[in-house]
Parts: C-alpha cells; structure tokens; sequence
C-alpha cells in the first residue's frame, strides 16, 4: 500500500502504508515510520477495504471504498460522547460525515472485524455477536 498510486515530479510517491496483516482476507495496514500515524487512506489502490488496529492490537477502523476508491464508510470502535461504542461515519462528497448508529445489515457484515464489541442503539448497549 503505497502513497495514492500517484506521481510527484515523475516521481513514484513514496509507500506510507504497509501491510501487517489480512483478517478475513481484508488488509490491516499500518502507517510506515513517520508517516499516517492516524487513520487509514483515504484513497485505495484495489482493495475495497482496509482495516486499522490501535496500540494494543484492537481492530479500531474498518474503511469501505467505493469503485472509485475513495472512502464511503467508515466503521470505528470509538470514543463519540463520553461512551465507546461501534459506530459509522459515511463520506459524503469526500467529507466525514458526523457518527451515526450501525444498521442491522451493517452489523451483520463487519461485526466478525469487531468481535465482542458493543455498539451504541438508542441509548442502549448492544453486544456485537462474537464471529470469529
């Protein structure tokens, strides 16, 4: 996973992105000695998603791209308003929008990234079923 599969000056930009490791066959990515500390690209190369871990080796981030490769979703387990919770922002024309609750299907689908989470349902905490 490099830069953004551009160029700089005829140049290739250089990889700020390495792969540590697949979890269901999605890559965990991890940003490379003084570079993207934080968060995922915001652009793939081919994948469809990426998956970011914090210090202690949790799944944090879930990023889904689109044909285009730029962000639609992401799925983070997070701090939002005191609690940390299973929760989405979608992009909307490039930006990220504020946090929103899962959707069933959304559950259903990247809950096994997030095994034993829990996720923030009107005002109740909901124990993401444990996939893996």
């Amino acid at each position: 996973m490099g830069g953004r599969g551009t160029f700089a000056v005829g140049n290739n930009v250089q990889y700020q992105y390495e792969t540590v490791e697949k979890i269901y066959g999605v890559k965990v990515l991890k940003g490379k000695a003084g570079f993207c500390k934080h968060g995922l690209p915001e652009e793939s190369h081919s994948s469809r998603a990426y998956i970011g871990k914090n210090s202690r080796g949790e799944v944090r981030q879930f990023r889904y791209y689109n044909d285009n490769h730029t962000a639609i979703v992401d799925y983070d387990f997070s701090m939002h308003r005191g609690k940390k919770y299973l929760h989405a922002h979608d992009y909307v024309n490039g930006e990220r929008q504020p946090a929103r609750s899962l959707f069933d299907s959304e559950l259903s689908r990247i809950g096994k990234y997030f095994g034993g989470k829990k996720r923030k349902r009107q005002n109740i905490m909901v124990y993401v079923k444990r996939y893996i």
